[in-house]
């Protein structure tokens, strides 16, 4: 009597990380716990990886191939993007897993994606990014879910304006159709303004409701009055987050509804990010520059309106060490 061995699952899924600074075993604990449900992982390293991480890749994945890209400087995700896209394809895939170094995938994830993008297609729809619902560790919500109208209705997902890169599964004839994430934006609203342009083209972006991915933002939650939030973010991060948000405002596939939900936020935002990093001069001059960078439309690295920053910050530092 012969046995039969049953067929090896034929994996649909390439998952990308970008790495930044990344704790390694926050690092490999991510790459361990999705190895088994995809083909491959890339690791896109936007900074230099500690020898540890470059020798445990390959234990932490198992079976599942990894493949490295260093670029040698921080390119940022626009490109870390693209690039994890264009070899997701070259390796026959049908999805691409996006992830960065603070997200957690619960049990089973990638195939619970995998199946709501088949059972949304079934429906008549065409889902060109599916995303998990992002929770903080303690299983609270991250965000607020902007829901938009759709074709299909769908018990485990709803149909959103946008979802949080990291975790999105995104199907990669979307990404013909869509075209690539912008590399001009560098970091923040990329995938605001990919999903924009989803929507645009005629595809669907939509939420797992039922399936959780633990996920950490920037500094922390500033919370307000009436259940609303915003992501706390260091001097850095503000500045492109203002100048990629402003920048957004002149592109056409941008919902209307969108530009002016942030034009009548914008005072209140830049009110309470000052209050809550105490009128710091770093965090006025960040929201500043922001501001006019993407008025201006001045993209790409913030390493420029980053250096215009720090000449504040040492300017007044040098002021007063001379007053005392």
């Amino acid at each position: 009597m012969s046995i039969r061995t049953p067929p090896l699952r034929a994996f649909r899924t390439v998952a990308g990380i970008v790495a930044f600074h990344p704790d390694a075993c926050e690092l490999l604990r991510l790459i361990s716990a999705i190895a088994g449900d995809v083909g491959r992982i890339i690791v896109f390293a936007n900074s230099a990886l500690d020898a540890v991480i470059k020798d445990r890749l390959s234990s932490a994945a198992g079976q599942t191939p990894v493949t490295l890209i260093s670029p040698g400087e921080n390119v940022g995700l626009g490109k870390a993007y693209n690039r994890m896209v264009e070899l997701a394809r070259l390796e026959g895939a049908e999805f691409v897993l996006l992830l960065d170094q603070d997200s957690m995938p619960s049990a089973g994830m990638v195939c619970r994606l995998e199946d709501l993008a088949d059972e949304l297609v079934r429906r008549g729809e065409k889902p060109s990014l599916i995303g998990p619902r992002p929770v903080k560790s303690t299983g609270e919500p991250l965000k607020r879910i902007r829901q938009r109208r759709s074709r299909a209705e769908c018990p485990t997902g709803v149909a959103v304006e946008f979802a949080i890169s990291s975790g999105s599964l995104i199907a990669l004839k979307a990404t013909a159709a869509v075209g690539p994430f912008n590399e001009d934006f560098f970091i923040d609203a990329i995938d605001i303004e990919w999903c924009s342009r989803a929507w645009d083209a005629g595809w669907s972006v939509w939420l797992a409701i039922d399936i959780p991915m633990t996920h950490r933002l920037g500094h922390g939650v500033i919370r307000l009055p009436f259940g609303l939030r915003l992501t706390d973010q260091p001097p850095k991060r503000l500045y492109t987050y203002f100048r990629n948000q402003v920048a957004m405002l002149r592109l056409p596939h941008v919902p209307a509804a969108w530009k002016l939900r942030f034009i009548a936020w914008l005072p209140a935002r830049s009110f309470i990010y000052a209050v809550r990093h105490r009128f710091a001069l770093p965090v006025i001059r960040a929201i500043g520059l922001g501001l006019a960078d993407g008025i201006m439309n001045r993209l790409g690295s913030p390493e420029r309106g980053w250096r215009v920053i720090a000449r504040g910050k040492s300017a007044a530092v040098r002021g007063s060490a001379s007053a005392s």
